[in-house]
């Protein structure tokens, strides 16, 4: 593990410790954005292969979720996470590089292919009043 990423792991880490974890809720903003997962390699799958696939680097601010398109956009399989090598909170600006994709009959996924839709909706942490 490079010493970059140590760094930002424990400052974040001395960030969460400082905030305690205090009980809150997320009232969700009302402009969402949409951006597409797009292949960066070849693959072949099997039906019922669960394999991470390489995809163009997709940007996801700090205080958005993630909500991944249930609907089918390639004809081997489905998208059904997203992410980086190390998890980060969603308090913080975040990416992620690669798919989990999971084929449902066999065929390939080609470079450039349109895998997936995500969708990104901002949120506001709001403290409970109890």
């Amino acid at each position: 593990m490079s010493v970059h990423v140590t760094h930002r792991i424990r400052k974040i880490v001395q960030e969460i410790d400082k905030r305690r974890m205090a009980p809150f809720d997320y009232v969700l903003g009302d402009t969402y954005r949409v951006d597409y997962l797009i292949a960066e390699e070849d693959m072949d799958f099997r039906s019922g292969d669960a394999k991470s696939v390489k995809i163009r680097k997709v940007n996801i601010p700090k205080n958005t979720v993630i909500s991944i398109s249930p609907y089918g956009r390639h004809g081997v399989g489905q998208v059904i996470s997203i992410g980086e090598e190390i998890a980060m909170p969603a308090e913080v600006n975040r990416s992620a590089d690669y798919a989990l994709f999971v084929a449902g009959v066999d065929g390939s996924v080609k470079k450039d292919d349109l895998l997936g839709v995500v969708m990104f909706v901002p949120f506001t942490a709001v403290r409970r009043g109890y």
